[in-house]
């Protein structure tokens, strides 16, 4: 479901409203998500004392009530949400071309869980698969000076 021939610069405002759009669209992020309740933030960021910038997602049982892009200071750290996933460039490109689950990111290493605890997000194995397929999709390109 790629809207446009130029792919949206990742974490953008355009971005993060085709992402919510995608969701809304995406049946097996729907059902996957059917308990799911919080807030999840995706950030851009080199490392904790970076500033970066992210997309914060409103999640709500399979519907995303909203999603914003935000500015990031401590590397999401600062972030009032349930959960906050950071990673460096190289991990979201791996992530937004599909070569990466998140979740996997996790467990490796390559993204850190900034804020909330694996185990909350274990049981949405499944949605998150759907919300990264839904920003595959979308088709997007890291910021150039990301």
């Amino acid at each position: 479901m790629t809207t446009s021939s130029e792919p949206l610069i990742a974490f953008s405002p355009p971005w993060a409203a085709a992402l919510a759009d995608a969701l809304r669209a995406n049946e097996d992020y729907r059902r996957h998500a059917q308990t799911w309740e919080g807030t999840l933030a995706f950030v851009l960021a080199a490392d904790a004392e970076a500033t970066g910038r992210g997309v914060v997602l409103d999640l709500w049982h399979g519907d995303c009530r909203d999603a914003r892009s935000v500015e990031a200071p401590d590397g999401g750290a600062a972030l009032d949400v349930d959960y906050v996933i950071r990673g460096n460039a190289a991990a979201w490109e791996r992530v937004l071309t599909g070569s990466l689950e998140p979740i996997f990111g996790l467990m490796s290493g390559k993204l850190k869980l900034v804020r909330g605890k694996l185990t909350g997000l274990t049981p949405y194995i499944k949605a998150s698969k759907a919300i990264v397929q839904s920003a595959v999709d979308i088709g997007s390109q890291l910021p150039d000076d990301a």
